[in-house]
């Protein structure tokens, strides 16, 4: 898979350093526009594609956002978060943080069969082995939902700054599947309205903000009405038209399941 290539970490690891977690996951971030409508995209995706009784867990599920909203909207969702942080206090009943998903008990494992990883595998310089990995972990896992980050051209300071290996596209995601043996049944690009900005900051070489700011106050009535402008816009747009970040949802393929 193409992309630019930064330098090999130590380990097989998604865990943010400190400085990174701090700036993406600040007091009050749930109420930041980015996130609010990626939880309904994902909200959305889990209902369409694993069912309103699937088990779901999210692996890197940072501060418990997404894990809140999905439970919000009658999915059973839990979360882990391998560094150790505190979550939002609407999650703190159903995500663990300073433990690895593969860890868990085993009659826990098997409950799952929905894995969702939001903007992780990005994070990996080669996902196969690691969602191999969760594949063969998690005995009763048939879907796993992924978002990353989109279209390489929108290449910036901030996944620099963020240890990104690749910004994805539904091509990418598709020979992923094929690597792995499963099925990638349903690829969307979302945040459509954001890429012509995105596009003009990188052509006009402006540094993106790595620091996420928490609206407050009024702010936060414009940001919840700027994720429902994202939110339909996820709905209106055609799949294919590019945006900057990608969702895919993937049948595993428990017998075909290999690394080629």
């Amino acid at each position: 898979m193409a992309g630019k290539e930064r330098r090999s970490l130590p380990d097989m690891t998604t865990e943010f350093f400190s400085e990174q977690f701090d700036s993406a996951y600040p007091d009050g971030v749930e109420y930041h526009w980015w996130l609010l409508a990626r939880s309904r995209i994902v909200a959305s995706a889990v209902a369409a594609f694993a069912g309103p009784r699937s088990a779901v867990l999210e692996i890197g599920c940072g501060r418990g956002i997404v894990v809140t909203s999905l439970r919000d909207a009658g999915i059973d969702c839990s979360g882990v978060e391998l560094a150790q942080v505190e979550p939002i206090d609407a999650a703190k009943e159903h995500v663990r943080v300073g433990i690895d998903a593969a860890a868990l008990p085993d009659a826990e494992r098997r409950r799952y069969d929905t894995i969702l990883l939001l903007d992780v595998i990005e994070h990996l310089p080669e996902p196969s082995p690691f969602l191999q990995e969760f594949a063969g972990a998690f005995p009763n896992l048939s879907r796993v939902i992924v978002t990353v980050p989109a279209r390489q051209e929108l290449w910036s300071n901030y996944d620099e700054f963020y240890g990104h290996y690749r910004r994805y596209t539904p091509e990418l995601l598709d020979a992923l599947a094929s690597e792995l043996g499963w099925t990638l049944g349903r690829t969307s690009y979302f945040f459509h309205l954001v890429y012509l900005p995105a596009w003009l900051m990188i052509k006009l070489k402006r540094s993106r903000a790595t620091r996420i700011t928490p609206p407050r106050g009024v702010g936060r009535l414009v940001h919840r009405l700027l994720s429902r402008a994202m939110v339909v816009d996820y709905y209106v747009f055609p799949r294919r038209l590019v945006g900057t970040s990608v969702l895919g949802c993937f049948t595993v393929e428990k017998d075909a399941a290999r690394i080629r």
